[in-house]
């Protein structure tokens, strides 16, 4: 027998791992959204440390998920969707605080039919040059000056969707990096349903990005090597020309050429990129050279296993971690 829920019922998911301080401010943001319906927040924590949980005594009603183990994002969402009692799903990071009106925004639209929507992406940090630029590198165009209307991918940090539609795609690809999931599920979502994603201005939440150089650079090499070893919206001749160590200043290039031809319709951004340009440039050799070795580690995988095909992934064993808990 199917669990009853309350009509328009909403369940916000919010995966955390070592986010304790920026949860609490999370949190907080949301204890000061209100709607005309009924609300439950899941924190699914995997964290190494007892923080989330004192965090969680702060505030009433919130359900706990605790992981013995370190979840990837994917895998963290599907926990929490798993438990969640809404019609609807909201995701949210823990690194991120919603801004007013987000909630009913975010309900509004999923009411009205909209099977996935999300919003702008804004900085948490604007003054900090470091968490700016690992932002824009992020969610570049994720701003309230783009009209509403369908997308091709929407920010993970944030987006809502039907609960019955998150189940019929399967949940998140659990992967066994930190990102990469997000690409896969909406290119799944856009498969099923056509321009199934739809971005909203108003439906806004601020992310607190990386501020120190160490965490910035890792994140963006991840980034870099994620892309690659996915082949995510890849072609063979650009997995092939990426194993070429000499290629990797070219990757750099075209990887600027991307980032600059995204902001020219967005006049914040584009001064930001030209003011802060040598942290950005530092960002992109990251994830260029991340690039390199994602290719190099497929291409690597794939003699051994003989599992691919022109322009397609990894055997689904390889991308999908076989823990599925």
């Amino acid at each position: 027998m199917s669990e009853k829920r309350p009509a328009n019922s909403v369940s916000i998911v919010i995966p955390c791992r070592n986010h304790a301080a920026a949860l609490e401010r999370c949190l907080t943001a949301l204890a000061e959204e209100t709607a005309d319906l009924s609300l439950e927040i899941v924190v699914v924590d995997s964290s190494d440390e007892p923080s989330a949980a004192e965090v969680l005594r702060k505030h009433a009603g919130v359900t706990l998920v605790k992981s013995t183990r370190q979840l990837m994002p994917g895998a963290a969402r599907n926990r929490g969707a798993a438990v969640a009692k809404g019609e609807f799903l909201l995701f949210v990071d823990a690194d991120c605080t919603v801004e007013r009106g987000w909630l009913q925004e975010a309900v509004d639209q999923l009411r009205q039919g909209r099977r996935a929507v999300g919003g702008p992406v804004l900085h948490g940090a604007p003054w900090h040059p470091i968490a700016v630029i690992d932002n824009l590198m992020q969610f570049l165009g994720l701003t309230p000056a783009q009209p509403a209307g369908p997308v091709q991918l929407l920010p993970s940090c944030n987006f809502g969707i039907g609960k019955a539609d998150f189940q019929a795609i399967g949940g998140f690809p659990e992967l066994e990096h930190v990102a990469g999931e997000d690409v896969l599920y909406f290119a799944e979502a856009r498969r099923r349903w056509p321009d199934a994603l739809y971005f909203h201005p108003d439906m806004r939440v601020r992310h607190f990005g990386r501020t120190s150089w160490r965490s910035f650079l890792a994140h963006q090499f991840s980034f870099g090597y994620i892309r690659a070893f996915y082949a995510l919206e890849l072609k063979k001749i650009h997995l092939d020309w990426g194993c070429r160590a000499w290629m990797v200043p070219a990757v750099a290039a075209r990887r600027l050429y991307f980032l600059y031809s995204r902001a020219l319709t967005h006049p914040q951004s584009l001064c930001y990129l030209i003011v802060l340009f040598p942290i950005l440039l530092a960002g992109v050799s990251a994830w260029s050279i991340g690039f390199h070795k994602g290719c190099k580690t497929r291409a690597d995988l794939s003699r051994h296993e003989g599992s691919l095909q022109d322009g397609e992934g990894l055997s689904k064993t390889s991308v999908v971690a076989k823990d599925r808990r």
